[in-house]
């Protein structure tokens, strides 16, 4: 037959009637379609507030046995609530609450009809189907919110007229509590607090600034005074507010990039190695990178300075476990200025610090830079940064620092060639010209002579 002749005879099969999907059957699966993405739609409008679990995907980076994840004193919020290990902690919360009520002046009702009536606001915050808080009734969820508020805002003023919560809250504990009220789990909503500062004056934002600074080394402590603008940005939780007072005050500018993502990568060593000096930023913010030149041959990558602890480790995890949970949100706000907004700023960072250390002579490079602080040891701090670049997303920052590398890579490539071979030889170039200096001197003291 020819190819250009053929016939397709379509024969219609009838459908048997026990063949048939059932219109009601139809009808189910799509109203249960809508319901669902109408929810996950209602979920997602609020996400930036809610408080939300560990993201399973980056359990990787929750440390040895969760520590980064689960409290290791003091429950705050339904998510570890009754825990054994943390059951000592609830009487200093009672005691905590009848300090903040004594102090105010205002009665135990006055106080806490406050909070029950913000209970209902504060438990659509969380994950009503999780277990822990399904669990709870609602005087017990309001009781709960009352005690962990009252707790809080009694460690952040250190009251020294109460010298048995200074003993539990503070120097009994170390700096585990410091840990455990800025776990991504263990927050209650903002609206908490706000309600509770009308019986009690406490400097919050002040705190938690003060915390903050724990990420930087020792002679920049107290150098920033963070202000909010309400109308602008509210604070989720003390998580939240802990990131904000980090990043707020970035410039859109230099949180905002659009370009062609770049593979390549270097470690610390390896920059050295090809004339790229790793410095500290004196940037107000933290998480800045940045490339610059340098004396026109050569260029050099700033980066934000940081203070390696335990503490600060925990937190810099639990940051970045909150952009990952509310990644996407701040850029849809965006989208009516036409703006692309990196969600993942500490993530940025910390992936660019996790690429620049591939060994332990990565590390001592930074830290003979003044990039990297802290305690931990070499292999410590490497065992922590290449663990969470295993698993942490790459916002849009990181691209763009490793843009800048591979343009100097590029547009240097020669110099780069005689700059890594002096670099790599500069011991035996030095004892060369140190010997041939010698020899040139004995070969002019012999030519003398013979005259």
């Amino acid at each position: 037959m020819d190819a250009d002749a053929r016939t397709i005879i379509l024969i219609d099969v009838p459908r048997r009637a026990d063949d048939a999907v059932p219109m009601q059957e139809i009808l189910a699966i799509d109203e249960k379609m809508a319901t669902t993405t109408r929810k996950l739609e209602a979920d997602f409008s609020n996400v930036e507030a809610r408080i939300h679990r560990f993201p399973r995907g980056l359990r990787g980076i929750g440390g040895d046995g969760g520590r980064y994840v689960a409290p290791s004193v003091v429950a705050i919020g339904p998510y570890h609530h009754g825990a054994p290990h943390l059951h000592k902690m609830e009487e200093v919360k009672l005691a905590a609450a009848y300090y903040l009520c004594r102090s105010s002046g205002r009665s135990t009702v006055e106080v806490y009809e406050r909070v029950r009536s913000a209970a209902p606001a504060a438990r659509a915050c969380y994950d009503a189907d999780d277990p822990s808080v399904s669990g709870l009734s609602d005087a017990d969820f309001a009781a709960m919110m009352f005690l962990d508020g009252c707790f809080l805002l009694q460690y952040m003023v250190d009251d020294v007229t109460a010298p048995v919560l200074r003993n539990r809250m503070t120097l009994s504990t170390g700096p585990s509590i410091q840990k455990d009220i800025f776990l991504l789990e263990n927050q209650i909503p903002w609206l908490v607090l706000d309600a509770l500062a009308e019986f009690m004056s406490v400097d919050v934002l002040g705190f938690v600034t003060g915390m903050g600074d724990e990420f930087l080394p020792g002679n920049d402590h107290g150098s920033r005074r963070i202000t909010i603008d309400k109308n602008k940005y509210k604070p989720p939780h003390l998580l939240g507010l802990l990131r904000y007072t980090k990043v707020g005050c970035m410039p859109p500018s230099e949180k905002n990039y659009r370009g062609i993502s770049s593979s390549l990568s270097s470690s610390a060593v390896e920059l050295a190695e090809i004339g790229v000096a790793v410095t500290p930023s004196s940037k107000a913010w933290f998480g800045d990178m940045a490339i610059h030149r340098r004396h026109r041959l050569f260029a050099e990558l700033s980066l934000s300075p940081l203070f390696l602890s335990e503490v600060t480790a925990c937190w810099l995890v639990n940051m970045a476990a909150q952009e990952a949970s509310t990644s996407g949100a701040r850029s849809s706000a965006m989208e009516e200025e036409e703006e692309a907004s990196d969600d993942f700023v500490v993530s940025s960072y910390l992936s660019v610090l996790a690429m620049l250390m591939d060994r332990k002579e990565d590390v001592h490079e930074l830290r003979r830079r003044r990039v990297l602080h802290g305690a931990l040891s070499n292999k410590e701090a490497l065992g922590f940064f290449k663990g969470l670049g295993q698993h942490l997303r790459f916002g849009s920052r990181y691209y763009a620092t490793l843009e800048g590398i591979d343009s100097y890579k590029r547009h240097k490539s020669v110099r780069i060639t005689a700059y890594k071979f002096v670099y790599n030889n500069y011991k035996f170039i030095a004892a060369f010209l140190s010997v041939t200096g010698v020899l040139i001197g004995i070969f002019k003291t012999l030519v003398s002579l013979k005259r």
